[in-house]
């Protein structure tokens, strides 16, 4: 019997929801990308809707739904047509704006349907779709995205209305909605989240939470490692075993989402809801992006985004785990090596003032994961793992946000012979992999930060590095002298940290707080840089 498929994707998400630098348009962008597939569990998503208008309950069935995305198969020709028709036209209305790709295919099981459509589904990611109306030359537009303006909205900050166009005004008509939220905190309401980060008249009930005067956020974006690899060779199980392949993928999916989910959620328990209890705050001092497959992208109060990531990513590993040896049980006849044990994820978060555009926070965040990724990778091989939690960060304190290997280059490192450099670059959530312990620099921070223990003198090393490189070396000569004699146990502190980070012969690390030299790019790195910019944030 003939099988046939429909794929859809939808592209550019994170664009579509940080096109402005507006929170409650963002939070509305990430509820119309919630609503449109839901997930597998989602019984009240635009697509269960469709579903039901053309007779579909019951006739189709998915391999992947969720993150607007979704893989849909049916034994007959006449609901995947009628669906295949009817979604783009739905989804155009229900997300002006919002791009997507899609494609049918036929085969004789549905595995076979699925790598036809797929072919015409990667072909189909390039082509561009034409924007229909095209706007006039004497239309009014939105003066934030540039776009024609189909509707009047009320601004809190002046008596006029402002135009907006036709995806903004849906972003904001769900800015209210709490399903993705949700997600994070079950029992939740969207009012104990914040849509403003920037104080509007009349809505202080919904700004954000910022502690003291510091109106500093950072934009957490975290990835799962290696999925491809696994989905790779779960297609090549599939070629030989045609009957498995849809529940065996869809119930991989729900496994990495059920992981992710739970593990999100855990995190906020433990980090948001404790701040908010122990400061007696109203609201959330956060705010959810995304939340599908194996990706997170959220904003947290800067003083508590290292230890909500940290949280995050330990937990994602454990619930994983747990998963893949459900799955393992589940399908016997799966050769073991094709499931990896658990699952890992990498991280990147951006701190920046809350006025930094968030597309320029999220591309760092991303590269910041990559870097992460980067890094972990060889050494994941190395200690013969399936992969490594690990992360990156960076403080932006400039006008220019670039992306990372341009920053690591023009701001964090010292030309010279070697270069010297003024982060680790990525840290693991486990020691002795490899990559410096995140444990071990947290501590190092708490020892820095705390009283007696003088930060200024550091920062002056950092800063006579710069200028001065024998000076720098002499004035650390100096500090550890004074630190000797006054605070011998915190300095003895301080020096198995620096070499628990640095690793190598102490000679090196002695003279300035900088490792061995890397022979691939003849750069010395030192972790005081990342410990001052965690400072500078307050991270708890």
């Amino acid at each position: 019997m003939t099988n046939y498929a429909y794929l859809f994707e939808a592209k550019s998400i994170q664009s579509y929801i940080l096109a402005t630098n507006r929170l409650k348009e963002i939070v509305g962008a990430s509820e119309l990308v919630e609503r449109l597939t839901g997930s597998f569990d989602s019984q009240d998503a635009l697509l269960n809707h469709a579903l039901n208008a053309i007779g579909g309950n019951g006739k189709i069935q998915f391999s992947r739904k969720g993150g607007a995305t979704f893989y849909a198969f049916s034994e007959c020709f006449e609901v995947i047509d009628k669906l295949a028709s009817l979604w783009p036209l739905l989804v155009r209305q229900y997300a002006p704006d919002l791009e997507f790709a899609q494609a049918k295919g036929e085969g004789k099981h549905p595995h076979e349907a699925f790598e036809n459509a797929q072919q015409q589904l990667l072909a189909n990611r390039n082509c561009q779709a034409t924007r229909l109306p095209q706007a006039g030359p004497f239309a009014i537009r939105n003066r934030r995205t540039g776009e024609p303006a189909t509707k009047l909205s009320k601004n809190a900050k002046s008596d006029k209305p402002e135009p907006v166009d036709a995806a903004t005004w849906r972003k904001l008509k769900f800015a209210e909605a709490g399903k993705l939220a949700k997600r994070f905190a079950e029992n939740a309401t969207p009012g104990e989240w914040p849509t403003l980060l920037t104080p509007e008249k009349g809505q202080d009930g919904r700004n954000f939470p910022f502690k003291e005067e510091r109106q500093t956020i950072a934009l957490i974006h975290a990835d799962g490692n290696g999925l491809g690899q696994v989905l790779i060779h779960l297609q090549e199980h599939a070629k030989n075993k045609p009957d498995d392949y849809l529940k065996l993928f869809k119930d991989f999916s729900e496994s990495v989402t059920r992981a992710t989910q739970q593990a999100a959620r855990n995190a906020t328990i433990k980090v948001l809801q404790e701040a908010r209890k122990d400061e007696g705050i109203v609201l959330y001092p956060a705010r959810p992006i995304v939340l599908g497959g194996d990706d997170l992208t959220i904003i947290v109060r800067a003083d508590l985004a290292m230890k909500f990531t940290q949280v995050y990513l330990k937990e994602f590993a454990r619930l994983s785990k747990d998963e893949m040896s459900i799955l393992k049980k589940e399908y016997p006849s799966l050769p073991q090596h094709l499931l990896p044990g658990q699952l890992t994820a990498c991280a990147g978060v951006a701190y920046a003032k809350a006025s930094v555009p968030f597309y320029l926070l999220h591309g760092l965040a991303e590269d910041l994961c990559k870097q992460a990724k980067s890094m972990a990778k060889p050494k994941a091989k190395e200690n013969k793992r399936e992969g490594l939690s690990a992360l990156s960060f960076h403080r932006i304190t400039t006008a220019m946000v670039d992306d990372y290997q341009d920053i690591l280059k023009r701001e964090l490192t010292i030309p010279g012979d070697p270069s010297l450099c003024q982060t680790l670059q990525a840290y693991a959530l486990e020691p002795d992999v490899g990559l410096p312990c995140l444990d071990h620099l947290l501590e190092l921070q708490k020892l820095l930060g705390g009283e007696g223990m003088a930060r200024g003198p550091t920062r002056q090393v950092l800063g006579l590095i710069e200028q001065d490189l024998g000076q720098a070396k002499q004035r650390y000569k100096r500090w550890q002298e004074v630190m000797s004699k006054k605070m011998p146990k915190e300095l003895e502190q301080f020096d198995q940290l620096v070499a628990s980070l640095l690793k190598g012969d102490e000679k090196v690390w002695k003279e300035l707080p900088y490792g061995e030299i890397d022979l691939e790019t003849q750069t010395r790195h030192s972790p005081l840089g990342d410990v001052m910019a965690l400072l500078a944030v307050g991270s708890e």
